[in-house]
């Protein structure tokens, strides 16, 4: 069953690169190109995307990296009899999956298909670094045998990072719609990204704390501690105070609003950080779900 799985990881890294140079293609192609006037030309008009079929690729290549990343993390559930969230390369396979799969959920409710090239160059860089690690299946080590734990703690981990990955493309897209001297046509506006990444931030905050709450009550039931200076423990507490303080400065409208999307950029900076430096690089007691 395990040998089923990376062929899917390679093929959702297939589609995702696709979504992600075909993308970067209607960009290149759009550049440059000036909206239309209305015939009294009191307003732009939005020409549009010059690849016509650009969105149907961005739409269907996201639903099938979507559906490929959630069959192998179903696949990896079954090999292994947990939550595939023990060890990075697992991290790494649901980081993706939840990212793309909450980008096909916003845009149900929110315009976000023009974030769909960075969303998926993101999540591409995700399966790529998931296909470059170790995917035996090992015994859980002691301290991850709390099942429920195990699959709400990571879960909700997991979860918080994804809706922070939709944010930092919004985030990229309103910086690239204000350095611009002609509006992107394809990506949104610069206010709709910015509702967008606030969007994505305030689902993403609530389910950072309770990840970091769930946390601490594991730590003390594991090593008899809520909190122990740990690496990604200290990584993770950062993470939330940006995006505490990105929350703080996005509802004012003087000068202090303008570093919002920058915060936003820091806090994802967090994100990989916790999720992959501070097990990786800095040895602490989280180091066990590394290579």
């Amino acid at each position: 069953m395990t040998t089923l799985i990376a062929p899917l990881l390679v093929a959702a890294l297939a589609s995702l690169l696709t979504v992600g140079i075909v993308g970067l293609a209607d960009a290149l192609a759009t550049a440059g190109r000036r909206p239309l006037a209305t015939p009294d030309g009191s307003a732009p008009v939005d020409v549009g995307s010059p690849i016509r079929w650009a969105p149907s690729v961005a739409n269907g290549g996201m639903l099938l990296a979507g559906g490929l990343l959630v069959l192998a993390l179903v696949l990896r559930t079954v090999a292994a009899g947990h939550a595939p969230w023990s060890n990075l390369h697992e991290v790494s396979i649901a980081f993706a999956g939840a990212l793309v799969v909450s980008h096909l959920v916003l845009g149900r409710r929110a315009p976000v298909g023009g974030l769909a090239p960075i969303t998926a160059t993101v999540a591409a860089g995700l399966v790529g670094f998931a296909l470059s690690l170790d995917d035996r299946i090992e015994p859980l080590v002691p301290a991850l045998q709390q099942p429920l734990l195990l699959t709400v703690h990571v879960g909700s981990a997991i979860l918080a990072y994804a809706f922070a990955g939709i944010a930092f493309a919004a985030a990229v897209a309103e910086l690239v719609q204000r350095a611009a001297s002609d509006r992107a046509a394809v990506l949104p506006t610069a206010s709709t990204a910015r509702a967008i990444g606030h969007r994505a931030v305030l689902l993403a905050f609530p389910i950072l704390t309770l990840a970091i709450v769930l946390g601490s009550v594991w730590a003390n039931l594991a090593w008899r501690a809520y909190w122990s200076n740990d690496p990604k423990e200290l990584a993770a507490a950062a993470t939330w105070l940006v995006f505490g303080a990105y929350l703080h400065v996005a509802g004012r409208r003087d000068g202090w609003a303008r570093l919002a999307p920058w915060l936003i950029l820091a806090g994802f900076a967090g994100v990989l950080f916790t999720y992959i430096g501070a097990g990786l690089f800095i040895v602490g007691e989280h180091s066990y779900g590394t290579p």
